[in-house]
């Protein structure tokens, strides 16, 4: 695998450094990371695609580049010098007949434990040799194997790095195989000083992802051909370019709410109710709401203050009722009931949206006449009176749009709100232009 490094010395110091923190912390890391991006990613999907990828602009079985800057690349992935020679030893082990086809030099290297290949070139029969024994049957094998363990790292790294879709994850494979797993990391994070953002922003499009590499000064530009031909190879596979493909129940492209479920997912603020289900039209509950105004706030830890009797601790909705409890976004259905499967109701909805954008200061100003402004609706009688102001507000702000039914306008406060609904409300919430 080839390694390019064109960092500035700075950006260099900063990557070692980031590189000791995380290896004092390795041991901390769950074992839940591996599953957590293998169920988020299709990952039977990308690897085969990857490895198609790389085999057209790579190498094949038989490749063996005999001098790469300084040392060979081999393989449908290029493994360059001392993975190359692991690849090899790894094959020879599983296979010790096949090493009949290499030269007795060879053959004596890969035997030598003090032998590393961090420089070693071939003559013409060694790389004759070298090319028989790698697309041999055993060869084909060991790089299958070697490519997709390989490949598997790739995507769990860029699931770390943020790639949360099928497409980005692919992208961002094809810049830890040039670059390494270090170059990857410095240049999506001068992509994401190129965006303006820091490492909390993690759910990059891929269409924000390559036009920021392009736009990235500091880093990569001479590699640009490369990200223009795995960005047209990914579009050219018909994925979701943000992921939502991976769930079988969606709207169609166009209908109403499409716009809304593709939002909330690319921003992280929904996730699937299983790997292939966003279930639209399941009822979101008071537990699953506030967990969205979590995500938004960044999910922050809460204080430990007092809790609800009805959320006991250790669910995925402990640490967000607590959050929103304590900042006075969520209250209670009654001092010691939070009812959190309970279905959120269109107004609580809206005071949820309220109360989340007062505590961030960005309400705007404030609805001089909140009864004027629901007077347009048939059922403004059945506005509970904690909600007028907020539902007020929402309305004014395009968030709620109200329901025509029989061609009067509905607000339905009772009414219960879908998960399909709410991924809109939310985005009319966060892009007021949408």
């Amino acid at each position: 695998m080839k390694r390019t490094v064109c960092s500035p010395r700075r950006s260099g110091l900063r990557l070692l450094a980031v590189v000791l923190v995380l290896l004092a912390l390795v041991p901390l890391f769950p074992r839940a990371a591996a599953a957590e991006w293998e169920e988020t990613l299709h990952a039977e999907r990308i690897l085969p695609a990857l490895k198609r990828y790389f085999m057209g602009t790579e190498g094949d079985y038989a490749s063996v580049n005999p001098n790469d800057n300084g040392a060979l690349s081999v393989g449908i992935l290029q493994w360059h010098a001392v993975r190359a020679l692991k690849l090899v030893q790894r094959i020879a082990a599983e296979s010790p007949d096949s090493v009949r086809l290499l030269t007795a030099q060879l053959r004596a290297e890969i035997r030598d434990p003090n032998t590393t290949w961090k420089s070693r070139t071939l003559n013409g029969t060694e790389k004759a040799a070298l090319s028989a024994f790698l697309s041999a049957p055993a060869g084909v094998e060991g790089q299958d194997a070697q490519a997709r363990e390989d490949l598997s790292a790739y995507l769990q790294a860029g699931y770390q790095a943020g790639m949360r879709s099928d497409a980005t994850a692919f992208y961002y494979a094809s810049i830890i195989n040039q670059f390494g797993t270090g170059g990857a990391r410095t240049y999506i994070s001068c992509i994401r000083q190129t965006l303006g953002v820091d490492d909390t922003y993690l759910f990059l499009s891929l269409d924000e992802l390559h036009a920021a590499a392009h736009a990235t000064q500091s880093y990569g530009q001479r590699y640009l051909a490369t990200r223009d031909r795995t960005y047209a190879y990914i579009r050219d596979l018909g994925w979701s370019l943000t992921g939502q493909d991976r769930f079988l129940d969606l709207p169609p492209a166009g209908s109403w709410a499409r716009p809304g479920i593709d939002y909330v997912l690319e921003k992280g603020l929904f996730q699937g109710v299983s790997r292939t289900s966003f279930a639209p039209e399941l009822q979101m509950s008071r537990a699953m709401a506030v967990t969205v105004l979590w995500r938004m706030a960044g999910k922050p830890a809460p204080s430990g203050g007092e809790k609800f009797p009805d959320v006991p601790d250790g669910t995925w909705y402990s640490r967000p009722v607590a959050w929103g409890a304590e900042k006075g976004i969520v209250k209670g259905r009654s001092p010691d009931r939070f009812a959190p499967n309970e279905p959120v109701t269109r107004e609580e909805f809206a005071v949820l949206l309220y109360r989340w954008a007062v505590s961030r200061g960005t309400q705007g100003a404030p609805v001089s006449d909140p009864s004027r402004i629901l007077s347009a609706f048939a059922d403004a009688d059945q506005i509970s009176s904690y909600a007028k102001e907020a539902l007020a507000w929402a309305v004014n702000r395009g968030i709620l749009r109200g329901l025509q039914p029989d061609g009067r306008l509905y607000l339905e406060p009772k009414g219960t709100a879908t998960r399909a609904q709410a991924a809109a409300l939310l985005m009319r919430f966060c892009e007021p232009a949408a």
